[in-house]
């Protein structure tokens, strides 16, 4: 048994697919009760916890080899992973594989970097067997902008710099194998595409695919944190998000690594590709 926090998220619900044609005996978890008629439908077992009820968790993980862990972006995600770590140690998971951020070390300057070192360490002091996931910026994170783009042809950059963007069913697919293959415990994970792009090149793409003109323009920091608090985001949150982004411009975001293509034997995924298989969102 394999269990899967946050599975209707971006990378969940791609590797809950995954695993099930892997062939996987998958426990699907979500927040929402309303989700798990959808998610049985897949050929799961779907259950609800939330990461404050340490019953639930506990529940979630019993009887599961394997656990894949990930939360969204919260001023609460330290301690709702540190939950679940103790749950799945508490019912005897062998395996946890983790999603926590490229770069994260106890050595991170960065917010994020530090939260999601927290939780690592945490995970490698627990006993359990560990997998990091380490990706960057995720291709799905252009549809959030994909309704202004289709509206005014105008690509808000709130980067300033290029970014190795990935796609988020890459970091499924290598967390699936993580899951489902010897030789990954202990393993640091850093996630990327194959490309680095900026502003530019992406208006460039976009223009390309929908055959009409997209211009880039600039989001400035507060403009940018101002976007995500609308959103729902917390102030912290979003500041961090904000600090994320300032090394971008030095090219901090640019790097590439081959572990996609070295886990699964083919290229990741590319970026022209993302916006041409969802053309229809950004017209």
């Amino acid at each position: 048994m394999i269990t899967v926090f946050g599975a209707t998220g971006t990378t969940g619900a791609p590797l809950v697919d995954t695993l099930l044609a892997k062939g996987a005996n998958v426990r699907a978890v979500t927040s929402d009760p309303t989700k798990l008629d959808a998610l049985k439908a897949k050929g799961c077992e779907a259950v609800t916890a939330n990461f404050t009820d340490t019953a639930a968790l506990e529940q979630a993980c019993d009887g599961a080899e394997k656990i894949y862990l990930v939360t969204p972006a919260h001023l609460d995600m330290r301690q709702w992973k540190a939950n679940a770590i103790e749950a799945a140690k508490a019912v005897g998971v062998r395996h946890v594989v983790m999603a926590t951020g490229l770069g994260a070390s106890p050595k991170a300057g960065l917010t994020f970097g530090k939260w999601h070192s927290e939780n690592q360490e945490q995970l490698k002091e627990s006993g359990l067997d560990w997998t990091f996931v380490q990706p960057t910026y995720f291709m799905q994170n252009l549809l959030w902008q994909a309704d202004s783009i289709a509206k005014d042809g105008v690509y808000h950059d709130d980067l300033g710099g290029p970014v190795a963007w990935i796609d988020a069913r890459d970091i499924a697919d290598v967390a699936a194998e993580a899951l489902t293959a010897p030789g990954y415990e202990s393993k640091v994970l850093g996630l990327t595409g194959p490309e680095a792009f900026a502003a530019d090149d992406i208006a460039a793409i976009l223009s390309e695919v929908t055959g009409r003109t997209v211009t880039s323009a600039p989001l400035s920091a507060d403009e940018a944190k101002a976007a995500m608090m609308a959103g729902g985001m917390q102030d912290e949150v979003a500041a961090a998000m904000v600090e994320l982004a300032s090394i971008a411009p030095k090219g901090y975001l640019a790097g590439i690594e081959t572990t996609v293509s070295d886990v699964l034997g083919r290229p990741a995924r590319r970026l022209h590709d993302f916006v041409s298989e969802n053309r229809d969102a950004f017209v």
